[in-house]
């Protein structure tokens, strides 16, 4: 059933780290859900078609309940398969998003849970369905969850380079070489996809169904939230600060980092996404790959997937993104 009078007012509960209040008087039930959000790097076949394998044994370790996958590129029947036959959680189902041959087909969402619908493609603005898409499932007790996966695009300048080269420059004791504004401006694209999603495609796409969103996916960019003035001091951002605005449009439209929620101390745990390999190691914490998460949920914890497993052996990590996994109770 839809949600309805029984939303909960999302709130960080600093001794607990979970979003949201106790569960408002017609709430009969919860679920548990697991949510990985990865950009896998080339359909996983990266730097060898070997690797797949590796990676899968990976997801099949972190056995998530929803999984939003970014550069799936041809692997997502491969994955469907696995997970249905060996994460010992039930059947899954691969959605492809990005409506595209095998190879283009950027996005796709992997979930245990029955998809009862299949939401239609974004209109009338600059994101396509190669930046988003979702579908709505039923899980127990007759509840409903939207989910949707994201990528926004690339842009050269990056913003992240350019953070990084300034803390370098910081570091060294020179001026940093680029301005706040060029900062700015550098993620002007990655706002702009951004802002069309939160505030255009999801409401349409929704079309006024009130179950909980959750939102996951590769950002391009570093979180607002964790660059203000107040973090200038943590390790590795030498005294500077940045009005990033990309992750403050979903925050300020009522979503939750999860990540964030789960660990409040961004000077403790950076989180970083970008990047596990070596060739990508900047001297800051980059963190550009989030769950976002709204209506009625907990956040009960989460964390960063950016080393091999050890049976593995010796090696580089599966993918140039770090894999985030939160852990949520989501309540009808």
């Amino acid at each position: 059933m839809q949600f309805g009078k029984a939303l909960l007012t999302a709130a960080l509960l600093a001794s607990t780290a979970m979003v949201g209040v106790a569960p408002a008087a017609h709430a009969t039930d919860h679920e548990r859900v697991r949510v990985l959000t990865w950009n896998i790097l080339h359909g996983g076949r990266e730097p060898t078609p070997d690797n797949l394998n590796d990676l899968i044994d990976q997801v099949i370790d972190i056995k998530p309940d929803v999984f939003f996958a970014v550069e799936t590129y041809g692997s997502g029947d491969t994955i469907t398969d696995a997970l249905t036959r060996r994460a010992h959680n039930g059947r899954y189902t691969g959605v492809r998003i990005t409506d595209r041959p095998a190879g283009q087909d950027n996005l796709w969402i992997f979930t245990k849970y029955e998809v009862v619908a299949t939401y239609p493609k974004p209109q009338g603005g600059p994101v396509s369905d190669f930046n988003l898409g979702g579908v709505r499932v039923r899980v127990p007790h007759d509840g409903e969850l939207n989910l949707f996966a994201t990528w926004l695009t690339y842009t050269d300048p990056w913003d992240g380079y350019l953070i990084d080269e300034n803390a370098i420059d910081r570091r060294d004791g020179r001026e940093p070489r680029h301005s706040v504004e060029a900062v700015v401006q550098a993620e002007r694209a990655q706002t702009q996809y951004i802002t069309d999603i939160v505030h255009n495609q999801l409401p349409r796409m929704l079309g006024g169904n009130t179950a909980p969103v959750l939102l996951g996916g590769d950002f391009n960019t570093l979180p607002g939230a964790d660059w203000t003035p107040s973090q200038a001091d943590c390790p590795n951002h030498f005294g500077l600060s940045y009005p990033l605005t990309a992750t403050k449009t979903v925050t300020d439209a009522g979503f939750i980092d999860t990540f964030r929620a789960a660990n409040p101390d961004v000077c403790a745990a950076p989180g970083r996404t970008w990047s596990p390999l070596p060739t990508e190691q900047l001297l800051t914490q980059q963190r550009i790959d989030f769950t976002f998460a709204k209506g009625a949920i907990e956040v009960r914890g989460a964390h960063v997937v950016d080393t091999r497993m050890r049976e593995h052996g010796p090696g580089v990590f599966y993918s140039d993104h770090a894999a985030v996994v939160s852990d949520l109770e989501v309540h009808w």
